[in-house]
This record gives C-alpha cells, structure tokens and sequence, in this order.
C-alpha cells in the first residue's frame, strides 16, 4: 500500500501538470468519454460494443458531411438531436465549405476537434457509392478475434473437494473452469453488408463437456444489408430493434443520465444487427425496413430460449416441459448447478413492427410488440411488485413523434401496455442562440404499465412507477469553455425497491466545466449530487424510507508532453450518508500512454490509490484489450494498477495484453461468503486478445 508520500506527489503532479500542454488526440479519447459517462450511472456489466463499432468504422470511412444521412450522423453517439438537425440544415441550405462552418453553427472547439475524427467536407455532388456484388467480396473486410482473461488468485467455487460434492451434488459451485474464452468473426463492404458471428464461455462455465457439449456457452451470428431495392435494411439472425423514446421497444445499449446533458433524447435506427456479448437483449429471427417515400415500413419476427427460475413442470411428459417459471433471468450466466438448470428452459416468442413517416418538419410512428412465452410467469410477489406482470402473453403499442417549430425542436412518445395502462415521456429542445443549448424532459410511467423490452429515461430499473421532470442545459461562453449542468427530479407514485412508501421522492444535479484552449490541454471539473430515499437500515418491524445523499467530486486533466507521450491524472473525492451516518472516499491516479512513432507498440499504464467505502465507491473506465471493457469500482483501501500493451506484429495481426491487479490494505479475504472468495488481499487479472484483418 502507497504512503503518505505517494499520494501527495501525485497531488502535485496533478496541479503542477496544468503548466504542461500539447495536443490530445480526441479520436482516442472519445470512446473512453462516452462509456465512461454511461458507466457512472450503473453498476451493470455493459456491453459497449456498439459504440466502439460505430466510431471505428468512421475513424477509417470518414462522413463527408455535405452528403450525409441522419442515420450515419446518430451513429457517431455524441452528437445530440439540435447538433444533427443543425448539420443537416446547414448541408441543405448552404453547404459546408470549411470547418469554420461548424464554428458558425455554434460548435465549440472541443466539439469540432471531436467531429472532424469522423467527418470530412468533400463535394456536395460526390457520387455515392452504389452496392455492387463483385465489389463487396473483392474489397470487403474481413476480421477474426480470439480473447481469454482470467484472475491469477484462486477462488473458492472452483476449488470444493470432490468428497463435498459427493455428499451433495446440487452444491452451489463452479463447474467449468476460471478463464473465459471469447471469439469473434466480422466482415462488412462499406455500410451494405456486415455479417458475422461471436462466440463466448463465461468464467466457471464449462467447454465441451458436461451442459456444453458444443463448445462455447454462447452463440450469435447476423447477416445484414443496407440500401438494397427498397429495402433500407435487412437482418438474419440476432437483431435488436428501436423506436421513438424507448417507451414501447427498444433493445440494445441506450444512454441515461451523463456528462452528455443534452443526450437524453434517443436516437434509435430501427432494425440492425447485434454482436455483442449481452445474452439476453436482443431478438433473433428476422428484422426489415422498406423505405415507400416518406414512410417507412419495419417489420420482425424473433423466437429464441431465455433463462428462467423454473416452478412448475409437467413430469406427465417426458420430456420434461416447463409449465411456470418464477422469473425470468437475465444474468447470462450458467455455472452452478442451478444455473445450469434454468439455462434456456423456456421459449420467447417477439413479433411486431413499426410504420413511420417523415418529411422536412415532422417524423412520426406507431409500434407494436407482443411478446409469447411457452410457460407461464406465476411470481410470489413482494408489496412493491403488485403491478407487475405475470402471465404468458403481453404486448404494447406506442405512438412517437418530433417535430421543429421555429427554435424549439420537440418529441416524445406515450405507449400502452395489455391491460390497458399508459406510459408517456415527451420533451423539447430549445436553442435560443447557437451557444446555448436547453432541453426539458418529463416522464409520466403509470404504475400498472407493463413491459419487457424497454429503455426510455428513467431512474428506477424499469419504465414503471415513476414521474419527473429532467432539465439540461449546455453553455459555450467562449470557444475553449463549455458549461454543462443538469437537474432530474422524480417520484415513485408506489412503492419501490427498497422504498416502503408512497409518493416517495427525490433528485440529483450534475454540473460540469470543461476547458480546452485550442486542443492544448484538455481539462473538467465535475460535482454530482443526488439525494434518494431509502429504507431506514435499523433492524425494525416496519422499514421506513429516509433520505440518502451521494455526492462526487472530479477534477480530471489530460495533456501530451511529446508526440509519443501523453499523460492524464484525475482525483475524484465521494460521499454517502445515511441514518445521520457520513462516509467519504477519494482516489487519485496517475495515466500514461506510450506510442512511439518509430516502433508498432502501444503502452497504457495507470497506478490508483484509493480509500472509499463501498456504498461511497468510485467508477473509473480503463484503457483495455479490443472489446472488453473495464470500468471498476474503487471501494475499501488499497491500490490499483494495469499494463495494457498492444504490439502491430504485421500489418494484418494485432495483439493485446492487459496485466491489472487490485491490492488492499484493509482486507485479508475478498467476496467473503460468496463462490468468488479469495483468501488474500490481492485480485490480479491477465487478458490476452489476438485480431487478424485480411
């Protein structure tokens, strides 16, 4: 454990590092901004492929913005609904001719370094390129990944005599072995065909024996086509599918509450392809959009076997089959015995569509989705599970729109579930002038509507139960400056997790200032503050809610001292009380990236002391292996340190390596009590990742 004398070094290098300038590489960074800033927000393990999709692909097939569509320009992520309608106004009516265009448009300078990572301004009459058969297999891209990662220190699951084991063969514990195994393959031509498969083996999951007589736990595989006929896009395999606010259908990652305010309106594509990791959000069959003029017509069809806690099964048959489950899991795990068990025991039946229609002022559409299952959902339900669903059958339709009117741009979508309960979020945009940036959220989600694949805002973990208004704002007083800040308010109108009460409610604010003089340094500081209720933790015969406060403190920096070096250090200091009980956190760390011009080698290095509790814990995201992605807590007292290198061995063959350990001062034990204990102090990880492009 570092003393004393280390952390105040670090302290110093930190504020004595803002006389340090040079400049950032955004194209770099952006990746590591976005998940970053969806990560503060959960502690659930995201798959955040489809971003690093999106803005690989336009690192290496730049948008000429005088041609570009809307739906290239929401895949870029960053970009919020007034920055897209601007350039698309702008292309129409005038043209880029340079990059002080976007400046008149009022982008920062930040903002513009950014973009021009993904865009380019070419001619306006470029031709576009046409889908040709013979063409898309003689230049297509072809790339194949093979990844395994496993922790050094032995755990517990894994290590339970066979004597145990014998005496009782339904212990909870790890059948396969510690290290996960992960392969993918992937070709596109240009945006027009992409297909491809991914295979992963979970740690503790076994391969090639025992449930997994196949080989890997998890298979996906798609084949998608764009701009075919009238055909917009076409999907075979697995799928995701999204729609207006999120309300009525939406699959796949999708942003919250962040750093990127004014983000909070979706932009879904409709149809496309899935090939991440995540077992359990998405859909597999066949997906389709036609263009008809303004309208366009989507249309789906998915079947594919879901986890679930089995409770009743007809023993009548031989074959065993579910007749009720208890619920429905979405961990994706299948390493314990009971696990095991519930791995795809029942069937998952999706069908529906949506038709929108579009023109220069308005967009429009109506969704519907119904959702089958082969048993049905029959649950012990808790007091604040009243309303929630059971049964084997549930469907939605939902209706979304937006629409300009002068400086205001406004959207929302309201949907209604099968029993006839409503939900509804409607929002606007307003831009007063090109350096400010307003936007207003509010969310009404009935208590008793019912859905299964959701993401429209919210703060609880579904679109239920819950009103409240979000309010953002984005301030550019100066071309280096942006001043961001935001403030959400809600209500659970019955009773919630862990909220014994009614009309139980509660907030949070974020504000932020970021400086970036002319790509120079780079620079934020950051406060969030939230207060939330929460049942009181005293043993008592009736919980009763209180209020708990969180709050974070970050200031981070970046710089580049040569060409081949760039440094970056953050302090970040946290919060929590509750029940008149105050605890504080901290954690400080130091980055390094190393890329020399003269050699094929890229070296990431981070050393972190930290002292937080958990409930105070600090989330920081990792420079990591081609598709895996780190973002760990910093709870307890101790230190954390990583190597990430990654080594061109030809210009076909990329390898990565990633070394990480967590060290505690305070711990003798680590998950005590749980299948991943460790008897010790230290967690060490090794990851390795191998890509061929041909």
């Amino acid at each position: 454990m570092p003393n004393i004398k280390s952390y105040l070094f670090l302290l110093i290098f930190i504020f004595s590092s803002i006389a340090l300038y040079s400049q950032n590489n955004k194209g770099d960074i952006v990746l590591e901004d976005l998940v970053e800033d969806i990560a503060s927000n959960t502690d659930e393990d995201v798959d955040y492929t489809e971003i690093y999709d999106d803005l690989e692909f336009f690192l290496n097939n730049k948008i000429n913005l005088n041609t570009a569509t809307e739906d290239e320009l929401k895949r870029l992520h960053f970009l919020d609904q007034i920055r897209i309608d601007s350039i698309l106004m702008w292309k129409e009516k005038v043209g880029f001719k340079s990059e002080t265009d976007l400046y008149l448009l009022g982008f920062s300078y930040d903002e513009v370094e950014t973009l021009l990572n993904f865009v380019y301004i070419g001619d306006k009459k470029e031709e576009v390129v046409k889908f040709n058969p013979a063409s898309a297999f003689k230049w297509g891209s072809h790339e194949i990944y093979f990844r395994t990662n496993g922790y050094l220190e032995p755990m517990v699951g894994y290590n339970i005599p066979d004597s145990v084991i014998e005496q009782n063969p339904d212990k909870s514990r790890y059948l396969g072995s510690p290290i996960r195994l992960y392969t993918k393959y992937k070709f596109h031509y240009k945006n027009f065909v992409q297909w491809g498969f991914t295979a992963e083996k979970d740690p503790g999951e076994q391969f090639f024996k025992g449930s997994e007589k196949y080989g890997f736990d998890y298979y996906s595989a798609h084949l998608q086509l764009e701009n075919i006929w009238r055909f917009k896009r076409v999907v075979i395999g697995d799928f995701q599918a999204q729609f207006g606010e999120g309300l009525t259908l939406w699959t796949g990652l999708s942003f919250g509450k962040s750093a990127l305010v004014s983000n909070v309106k979706k932009n879904g594509r409709g149809i496309k392809k899935y090939s991440s990791t995540d077992e359990n959000n998405f859909l597999r069959g066949v997906g389709m959009m036609m263009d008809f003029g303004d309208f366009t017509l989507s249309a789906f069809g998915s079947y594919h076997k879901i986890d679930a806690g089995i409770g009743l099964i007809d023993t009548l048959n031989l074959d065993y089959d579910v007749l009720q489950i208890t619920s429905i899991q979405n961990s994706g795990y299948h390493r314990t015995p009971t696990e095991i068990a519930n791995r795809h025991s029942i069937g998952q039946t999706v069908f529906g569509g949506n038709i929108s229609y579009s023109n220069n002022f308005m967009k429009s559409g109506i969704t519907f989705v119904n959702y089958n299952f082969s048993a049905d959902l029959v649950r012990n339900l808790k007091p604040y599970e009243y309303f929630d669903f059971q049964g084997n059958s549930i469907y939605n339709v939902g209706w979304n729109y937006e629409f300009s009117l002068d400086k205001f741009h406004f959207f929302g979508e309201s949907s209604m579930s099968s029993n006839i309960a409503l939900a509804t979020i409607d929002g606007v945009y307003f831009s007063p002038e090109q350096r400010i940036r307003l936007v207003a959220l509010y969310r009404n989600y009935s208590m008793h509507y019912q859905s299964m694949m959701t993401a429209a805002l919210a703060e609880g973990s579904d679109n239920q139960n819950e009103k409240g208004l979000y309010v953002g704002m984005s301030l550019y007083p100066a071309p280096s400056f942006e001043f961001s800040a935001y403030v959400d308010s809600y209500t659970f109108p019955w009773l919630d997790y862990r909220i014994n009460s009614t009309k139980a409610s509660g907030y949070e604010y974020l504000t932020q200032l970021k400086y970036n003089p002319n790509g120079d340094i780079s620079m934020y500081l950051r406060f969030k503050h939230e207060i939330k209720p929460q049942n009181i933790s005293e043993e008592l015969p009736i919980k009763y809610p209180v209020n708990t406060t969180r709050w974070n403190l970050r200031y981070h920096i970046s710089y580049q001292i040569t060409q081949a070096l760039t440094l970056s250090n953050r302090i970040e200091f946290s919060g929590y009380e509750k029940d008149k009980s105050i605890e504080k956190g901290f954690m400080v760390y130091q980055d390094v990236k190393f890329k020399p011009k003269t050699t094929n080698l890229t070296l990431y290095f981070r050393y972190a002391i930290f002292d937080a509790p958990y409930d105070a814990r600090i989330y920081a995201y990792e420079n990591d292996v081609l598709y895996a992605f780190s973002i760990p807590g910093y709870f307890y007292k101790g230190y954390r340190t990583y190597v990430t290198a990654k080594y061109d061995i030809t210009k076909h063959l990329t390898a990565w390596i990633k070394a990480s350990r967590f060290g505690y001062s305070d711990r003798t034990v680590l998950s005590e009590g749980s299948l991943n204990e460790i008897n010790g102090n230290t967690k060490t990880q090794i990851n390795f990742e191998l890509r061929y492009k041909f």
